[in-house]
This record gives C-alpha cells, sequence and structure tokens, in this order.
C-alpha cells in the first residue's frame, strides 16, 4: 500500500539554540510539562525531555538538602564539548 501523505516533518533548526534553552529553563522553573513547552518553543516534547535528562544536575541547598536544576548555560557548555568531540578523527600516516 503506498503511502498517501508526507509524514516527515522539515526542520529549520536541527539543534536547540542558546535561546531555546533558555526558554526551556524558564518555563521549566514555572513548572510547565514538557508538551506545553514544546507548544511555546515549536519543538518536539521528546527533546525536550532529552534535554533536561541529559543537562539537569543535583544541587544542595543551604540546609545540604539536595534538589535538581536545569540550567540553560551548562546545556549549550556540554552541547559545544559534543560537538568539538564528534568530528572524524584523523590518522598521521607518515
Amino acid at each position: 500500500m503506498a503511502q498517501r501523505e508526507n509524514t516527515i516533518q522539515d526542520r529549520k533548526d536541527k539543534h536547540l539554540s542558546p535561546f531555546e534553552r533558555g526558554q526551556i529553563e524558564a518555563l521549566h522553573k514555572e513548572r510547565h510539562s514538557n508538551r506545553e513547552i514544546d507548544r511555546r518553543i515549536g519543538r518536539v516534547h521528546q527533546t525536550i525531555a532529552n534535554e533536561l535528562e541529559r543537562v539537569t544536575t543535583t544541587q544542595l541547598q543551604t540546609g545540604r538538602t539536595p534538589y535538581t536544576a536545569y540550567f540553560a548555560e551548562t546545556g549549550q557548555a556540554i552541547y559545544e564539548r559534543n560537538r568539538l568531540q564528534c568530528a572524524r578523527k584523523v590518522s598521521c600516516l607518515s
């Protein structure tokens, strides 16, 4: 059976921008769901979930009580570090 509709969406920006990460941070702090964040910034909810899972860290409050938080700057730094490491390895043949 032939497929009648094209279900693949065009992705204009494949990676999250620093601005989008900042929006995710602000909306996540306001306790919006991943699907609500998705609707507001125009990304798939699974992308939001992956970003939050990858970058969320555990911090300690003043009373030594642990809590989890997402920081957009940390997410951008991790993204840039991973992009530097993903290039093809050059072999030195002399």
